[in-house]
């Protein structure tokens, strides 16, 4: 357990000595100042839309940027010489990526019921954000481990992406509609934008849990069945 808490030191140290946490604060601003430049109804129907976008694509770019600056440096194939085990390691590098989720879901809430007095269930979007950031990341990694240069991850990404934010559009627009929208959860940022729309109005309980459940299977699922191995020989590739 010592060495997990070295490791989780250690992943902070390199947000800031990346400038991880910097970029991430910078985002995060700008959600603020799109909140402050809106009006209270309109910031409401916005904050699902920025902690999706958020948690669901720059969790991603920040991991993918982090992961391929400590490749070019050898830190992941020098670390598995080390007492520690490849889950402590991938353990350290996702809860490091919860806490930049869970500090830019603070700063759009916070910003939110300063300017506006909206208040949210803290739990719940607290719980939202953790949940999408680990299936988030778990689809990252799979780009980003089957990627040369984080430019090439990065054009990957972005083609999931648009497939990712699909739902987010076909749903206002009343073409995924009923029981269909079960099929847009495919997307996680899709079913983050149910957990976090359930927060501000009347959503369906069993939609709720769907997404919740599939957030959770999918992180679950790769994880152990793609990441771990794959990371693994990735990091003794160098």
């Amino acid at each position: 357990m010592n060495e997990f808490f070295k490791l989780l030191k250690g992943e902070f140290q390199r947000l800031v000595k990346y400038r991880i946490i910097f970029f991430g604060i910078l985002v995060a601003a700008i959600w603020v100042l799109i909140i402050a430049l809106t009006s209270k109804s309109e910031a409401e129907s916005l904050i699902p839309l920025l902690v999706v976008t958020d948690t669901g694509m720059m969790s991603v770019v920040l991991l993918g940027a982090s992961f391929f600056f400590e490749k070019q440096e050898g830190s992941i194939k020098t670390l598995l010489v080390t007492p520690v085990t490849v889950w402590q390691i991938l353990g350290a590098k996702v809860l490091s990526a919860i806490f930049t989720g869970i500090l830019s879901t603070i700063m759009i809430v916070l910003s939110a019921w300063l300017i506006h007095g909206i208040t949210v269930n803290l739990l719940g979007i607290f719980g939202a954000t953790i949940l999408s950031v680990f299936a988030s990341t778990a689809v990252g990694y799979i780009l980003i481990l089957y990627s040369r240069e984080f430019m090439g991850f990065l054009m990957r990404y972005m083609g999931a992406f648009v497939l990712f934010v699909i739902p987010l559009f076909l749903v206002p627009l009343g073409i995924l509609e009923g029981d269909w929208q079960y099929l847009g959860m495919l997307s996680p940022m899709f079913a983050t934008n149910v957990l976090v729309e359930s927060l501000f109005k009347d959503v369906e309980p069993l939609r709720i849990i769907v997404a919740a459940v599939w957030l959770t299977a999918l992180g679950g699922v790769l994880y152990p069945a793609l990441i771990y191995n794959r990371f693994r020989e990735n990091a003794i590739e160098g």
